[in-house]
């Protein structure tokens, strides 16, 4: 899901909620930003290097929010 910009995630988020029946689970894992400033020097290096420039976007994008745009629950398990 990372390498999708937030209108292709909503596009896709529609169509899962299209498509589930009531009741089913869908999964989505993706990295919050951390909150230890020592850790981000290195996620910086590694989505420099590792990723492309959409690699930041689920950084930047409340993924919880576009899931209840759609009518989907999100349920966080910070």
């Amino acid at each position: 899901m990372h390498q999708m910009r937030s209108a292709q995630l909503r596009q896709i988020f529609q169509e899962v909620y299209c498509v589930f029946e009531p009741g089913c689970v869908f999964i989505l894992v993706d990295f919050p930003p951390p909150t230890n400033p020592v850790f981000r020097p290195g996620l910086a290096v590694f989505l420099w290097v590792f990723e492309t420039e959409t690699a930041w976007k689920p950084i930047e994008t409340d993924l919880g929010s576009l899931l209840a745009e759609v009518g989907l629950r999100s349920y966080n398990s910070e």
